[in-house]
């Protein structure tokens, strides 16, 4: 082997990023790991749900799917660090992707100002 090849992996430490654990969603005891940057208290409302530019197909699974989408996102206020537990990828202040059903979907944000407090009696309640 030649000396002149330079060594595509280096040697030096590997850059660790750092994670932390959060407890939040419907499943008792679910904890999914969310990026530092998410640990804020920086809250969004959901505007809109949808497939952006992708060709969505007329069935059963796709409308299912779609409609759990739109009922359990929008016009509802979540934390980032909500948001990245769920699985969304926040993008920037007005995009997000969330993948649900082998499909993914794009939340348009809004930023706002913090969480919004529940009805009294509306609990579980659809």
């Amino acid at each position: 082997m030649s000396s002149n090849v330079t060594n595509p992996n280096p040697t030096g430490p590997a850059e660790v990023q750092d994670l932390y654990a959060v407890s939040e969603g419907k499943k008792h005891g679910a904890t999914r790991e969310v990026r530092p940057e998410a640990a804020w208290d920086k809250y969004y409302t959901v505007l809109r749900a949808h497939g952006g530019d992708a060709v969505l197909n007329d069935n059963w699974h796709t409308n299912e799917v779609f409609s759990h989408v739109r009922n359990n996102f929008e016009g509802i206020t979540f934390a980032h660090r909500t948001l990245e537990a769920w699985g969304a990828i926040v993008q920037n202040d007005h995009l997000a992707y969330y993948i649900a059903g082998g499909r993914v979907w794009v939340l348009d944000l809004e930023p706002a100002a913090g969480k919004k407090p529940r009805l009294p009696g509306n609990y579980g309640t659809k």
